[in-house]
């Protein structure tokens, strides 16, 4: 079964390194479990061109009917743990991931598994997941590598900048850089303008001013408020930029950060907190821009 798994998914993949993550696994165990089929079938099932990774056309009449037979496991798998599966988590988030983005997604998730309960804590902290009874904390990478546990990257923060509709009003036409007369905020610090500024306007010192907020979700309502411009993205400031709250002045954007998902150490794998942590990964896959 494991080696089905590793040749569906490489195959979808076209890549032995994207299955392995994917699987988290190592690329060589991928690799031998590949192998080990190719050596039951007597056949070659992939083709190798560089780095990447062809079917044959023994693979090509093998894919589909695993890919059809995996499927039918997980969904019974995945209709018996939503029927049955119940338990409590408790999940420590960033505050404006929490609030304009998580609360939303586990309502979704809670209509589904409705024996698990799922309590959602609004922490600007990183909390210790094994001192604290947290089983799954959601918060800047940077954050949270230090804790124990597994540890998965949820989704980029793809930073623009962004302001009040009655701001936007004020820039001058057909000039990119006008916004630069708007005060700019800031959260937890300058570091992410700075970074923006270091890859679009360079010989700009204007990331040295402005209001320093003490987390994101302070700077959003700030920005709404017309108090200045910030560097907003399209999933935590959707229903933002959706309702003409806010404006995006800018197409340059700027890697600032990750969202990423912590475990509690030795977590089971069948677990509540696991399941809720497979769901949101698989949310994130399916319905978030790529």
């Amino acid at each position: 079964m494991n080696a089905l798994r590793a040749f569906e998914a490489a195959a979808r993949h076209s890549s032995i390194s994207k299955a392995a993550a994917e699987l988290n696994v190592s690329h060589s165990v991928v690799s031998q479990h590949v192998r080990n089929l190719e050596d039951w079938f007597g056949s070659k099932l992939f083709k190798r061109s560089g780095n990447r990774i062809e079917l044959t056309g023994e693979g090509r009449r093998l894919e589909p009917q695993v890919a059809h037979g995996l499927q039918i496991l997980s969904d019974a798998c995945a209709g018996l743990l939503q029927a049955s599966q119940q338990g409590a988590i408790i999940v420590s988030a960033e505050p404006a991931l929490a609030s304009r983005w998580l609360r939303r997604k586990i309502t979704q998730f809670s209509e589904q598994f409705p024996k698990i309960e799922c309590h959602l804590r609004s922490d600007w902290q990183i909390p210790d997941t094994n001192e604290h009874q947290i089983d799954l904390v959601i918060h800047f990478d940077e954050r949270i590598q230090r804790l124990p546990g597994g540890k998965s990257q949820l989704f980029p923060v793809d930073g623009f900048p962004a302001c009040a509709p009655s701001l936007a009003d004020q820039l001058r036409a057909n000039d990119p850089d006008s916004f630069f007369d708007i005060p700019i905020i800031h959260d937890n610090g300058r570091h992410v303008w700075q970074q923006w500024f270091a890859e679009h306007a360079k010989d700009s010192r204007k990331w040295t001013q402005g209001k320093v907020f003490s987390d994101l979700a302070l700077t959003i309502d700030a920005a709404i408020d017309g108090e200045g411009v910030f560097l907003a993205d399209k999933i935590i400031c959707k229903r933002e930029l959706d309702s003409g709250q806010l404006v995006q002045i800018d197409s340059r954007t700027s890697r600032c950060t990750w969202y990423s998902i912590a475990a509690r150490e030795n977590a089971a794998p069948n677990s509540p907190a696991e399941t809720f942590k497979s769901w949101l990964i698989a949310e994130v896959k399916t319905h978030l821009p790529a």
